[in-house]
């Protein structure tokens, strides 16, 4: 049986509370209140000690097997060693998470087959404040963004797949638990690590450096913790872009015989050069002190500053008007002479800014066979264009453009222009544009937890309250500038060489690979003048604009369980209760008119939930589970605004009144532990949604253009169906030298369907960004001072997004990504290593609907980093 005592055991859910002054102040006068949650701190003790991957794994299958939930874990190989430099890539080695890249690195992750808004991300078992995407305008919501966060200051992650009551809600996908480094687990110790990395594409050596420090008194009663982490790195993506195929968008010209009406056509295509310098400074300390036998407080601080500069070089290629020559294959206009076509020189720049600010004090007292433990939260996330977002627009209209579309998706398509592209004479000007976005978003919390240890199959009884407060508050402001540009030719001065000369070289047929660049500097210089930023809010300023308060109360009651007569039992059944009330607030424009609105929404939900788990002998554990989960609605699905995008004729709104996400979710798995350091598990999981949110839409005119108005609405139903298998072993019993080899493999199988709303009618698709299948195969070995490892990342196709109305579905193809990992320890407190990242050099590519129909094709190169770390 299990010693439930010892064991690694559920997180705990604390709740967050936003960074203001006053907060401050009240958190120093209450520094007496707050959890420790000592059993899950116990765990990093254990992490530090071991200083291998295999030892790694072990203790990550030591927190699988001991959780009264169906868990799985990643454990830091030692101090300032965490399995990846990204967190997001790391958590990918987990059955059932998939990730979504962003640039060729990991920016949110999926879990059981829903996306990054159905999970929550905590941090030692509290919610944080989210920072939100500012670059381009796009909005996550509730996604974390894990490329905020260093990997340097992480001791190790737990996603929770089976929720107890005491637990969080919000996630039915599941919940991520990020753990950090305690002082009194590290004793007195210290340790820094340097590394310097190179990106293929941009060709930049780019460092990083961190380091920790940690303090106990001689009573090792008493510890302080500081850690900090720096890097800087240059991203260069290149990218063929085909935005939309829309049916019997282009029409076949005087003569021709095709009937173009119902055939999907290329809308538009940007080859895009990407580049962005991004910087990342963090700072994480951390203060134990046990009073006492019953007593221990515990205090937490992370700080994290994301800063990004970004420069896209672009040329729209906006196919329209009749086509001459057309080849149809089945539906697909694949082929011919697009005679109205548009070519735009395009240049977006931008410097964006993400603050993460989260403090956290916790107590905990025990008496006899009591446990009360309370907990004060807070947690800030700022995210702004600290320089504004400044798009240039030259645009020659009305040209005969032959396209290609037929080397199918995983080729660029080819394109013969009537001028030089390169020649800026060739191209008059457009218009410049100036944005400003400024995204405040805080996580207020306060928790108060008992337990109470009883005999019996009942062992303890926990029952809880919790208060959190949330606020989304984001301001964009618009404004665009034609006066003396439009239709204006401009000299050479206006324009630049382009900076790269082997963009797309990844790809074969007549793509562009260099165009005219237009010099920001100098349009802004001459054309945008500062009283302009005097001038009063636009109504489509406001209209963008929206702020969301959200308050949460919760209270539970949890029974948690362990019997050794019979069969032995362990695991926990509990209720959890929670209201919440949203007060979305913005501007509707109503007969041109802008108008502020307010509105309130409230709902409650029960949240009732079971673990139970057999023990069938000491090595095989059977695991059951039940359990209603819900996800709130995204925020800015929330806002009761609309926002009409400049580069399509597309245009989203909010809905205010919209109520959660809501699903029974079962599972059902077995676990064998036939090793000290292996095992082998398979999993079965079921979600029945009850309530999903989906967008219907509907054709509006604005300002005599048809757009697209698509909003969201609490609409069908649907259901996820799963499996996992995992398997993990070191081959500790051969002879040396092959005693250190191991293995570590997953492959995650799950169907999806999900009913969405298409030309006003309920119709069931797959749920985007799940792939069907996925699987994760690492080999590794290790031999006395050297180390290695090799792993191969993969996931099938899946969808990207639901078309709207005549628009196609885009799909991303299978994507794998092969990458490598060796260390040499030099002495006791010298260690080398050598990183590389898609080592094959992949791109990921999409398509909509038909494979013939290319969609988008990013390539990013692979990546190589040389670091030392040295402990002190």
């Amino acid at each position: 049986m299990i010693n439930k005592k010892d064991a690694a055991k559920k997180p705990q859910s604390p709740i967050n509370t936003s960074l203001k002054p006053i907060c401050l102040a009240m958190v120093t006068v209450l520094s007496f209140s707050a959890t420790a949650q000592a059993d899950e701190e116990k765990i990093i003790e254990e992490v530090v000690s071991y200083g291998t991957y295999s030892g790694s794994l072990a203790r990550a299958m030591d927190i699988k097997q001991g959780s009264d939930n169906v868990v799985d874990a990643i454990s830091a190989e030692d101090i300032g060693k965490f399995p990846s430099s990204n967190v997001a890539e790391a958590l990918q080695l987990v059955p059932g998470v998939q990730i979504a890249r962003d640039r060729g690195e990991g920016l949110g992750v999926s879990v059981r087959g829903l996306g990054p808004n159905f999970q929550t991300t905590q941090l030692n078992g509290r919610n944080i404040a989210i920072n939100e995407n500012v670059e381009n305008s796009g909005q996550n919501g509730r996604q974390f963004r894990y490329d905020v966060l260093p990997s340097d200051l992480i001791a190790g992650l737990e996603v929770v797949k089976s929720p107890s009551a005491s637990m969080e809600e919000g996630a039915i996908g599941g919940q991520v638990n990020i753990k950090t480094f305690k002082p009194l687990d590290l004793g007195n110790s210290a340790s820094a690590t340097a590394q310097v990395s190179h990106s293929d594409l941009s060709d930049s050596m780019d460092p990083r450096l961190s380091g920790i420090y940690s303090w106990v008194n001689e009573n090792e009663d008493f510890g302080l913790l500081v850690s900090a982490a720096y890097s800087d790195r240059e991203i260069r993506q290149d990218r063929v872009f085909t935005f939309n195929w829309i049916q019997g968008a282009l029409n076949a010209a005087t003569g021709e015989t095709a009937d173009l009406n119902q055939a999907f056509a290329p809308q538009r295509n940007r080859p895009t050069l990407e580049r962005q310098d991004r910087n990342r400074q963090s700072l994480a300390a951390a203060l134990q002190w046990q009073s006492s036998d019953n007593h221990e407080m515990n205090i937490d601080l992370l700080w994290s500053q994301f800063n990004v500069a970004f420069d896209e070089i672009g040329i729209d290629i906006e196919l329209g008007g009749e086509v001459q020559n057309p080849v149809v294959v089945g539906d697909s206009l694949l082929a011919g002479k697009a005679l109205g076509t548009n070519l735009q020189l395009s240049r977006e720049s931008s410097e964006s800014e993400h603050a993460n600010l989260t403090l956290a004090m916790n107590n905990t007292w025990t008496w006899d066979d009591w446990r009360v433990s309370t907990d004060i939260s807070l947690s800030n996330a700022d995210s702004e264009t600290v320089a504004p977002i400044r798009r240039t627009r030259i645009r020659l209209t009305d040209q005969a453009v032959d396209f290609d579309y037929s080397a199918g998706f995983e080729q660029a398509p080819s394109f013969s222009f009537p001028v030089d592209i390169s020649d800026s004479s060739n191209f008059p000007g457009r218009r410049i544009e100036y944005r400003t976005i400024d995204v405040s978003d805080s996580d207020n919390a306060l928790k108060l937890d008992i337990e109470h240890t009883l005999s019996g199959v009942i062992s303890s009884v926990e029952f809880g309250v919790n208060i959190r407060q949330r606020e989304r508050e984001y301001n964009r402001r618009d404004i665009r500038v034609s006066d003396g540009i439009d239709g204006v030719f401009f000299s050479d001065d206006y324009f630049e060489n382009f900076p790269v000369s082997d963009f797309a070289s990844n790809v074969s047929g007549n793509y562009p690979s260099e165009w005219a660049v237009p010099k920001e500097s100098a349009y802004f210089s001459d054309f945008f003048a500062s009283s302009l930023l005097e001038q009063p809010l636009t109504a489509g300023d406001k209209r963008n604009s929206y702020v969301v308060e959200e308050n949460v109360y919760a209270g539970y009651v949890q029974s948690n369980i362990e019997s050794t007569a019979g069969l032995p039992v362990f695991g926990n059944i509990g209720l959890r209760m929670v209201r919440t009330e949203q007060n979305p607030s913005g501007t509707s424009v109503i007969d041109d008119s802008p108008q502020a609105v307010a509105f309130e929404n409230a709902y409650n939900e029960l949240l009732p939930s079971a673990n139970i788990n057999f023990e069938l002998s000491d090595e095989v554990i059977l695991r059951t589970a039940f359990a209603k989960v819900m996800t709130r609605p995204s925020l800015p699905d929330l806002r009761p605004g609309l926002t009409f995008s400049t580069d399509a004729p597309t245009a989203s709104g909010g809905n205010p009144l919209l109520n959660p996400y809501q699903a029974l979710q079962y599972d059902l798995s077995l676990e064998w532990y036939f090793d000290q350091d292996a095992y082998v598990s398979a999993g079965l999981f079921y979600k029945d949604i009850t309530t999903f949110i989906s967008k219907q839409a509907q054709m509006l005119d604005v300002n005599g253009t048809d757009v697209i108005l698509s909003a969201p609405f609490n609409t069908g139903k649907g259901d996820i169906t799963g499996l996992e298998i995992a398997y993990q072993q070191v081959f500790s019993s051969l002879p040396a030298p092959f005693n250190g080899l191991g293995v570590q493999a997953n492959y995650t199988y799950v169907d999806s369907q999900v009913e969405v709303t298409q030309d006003d009618v309920l119709v069931a698709q797959p749920i985007a960004g799940l792939s069907e299948n996925s699987s994760n195969f690492v080999v590794f070995y290790e031999y006395e001072d050297f180390g290695a490892r090799i792993g191969y990342n993969w996931r099938d196709a899946f969808l990207v997004s639901n078309g709207v109305g005549t628009v196609a579905d885009q799909y991303q193809d299978a994507f794998g990504t092969l990458d490598m990992n060796v260390t040499y320890t030099l002495s006791n407190s010298i260690s080398l290593s050598v990183e590389a990242v898609n080592l094959t050099d992949e791109s990921i590519k999409t398509y909509f609907d038909d494979k013939q129909r290319g969609g988008r094709i990013d390539h990013y190169g692979k990546r190589v980093a040389l670091g030392v770390n040295v402990k002190f």
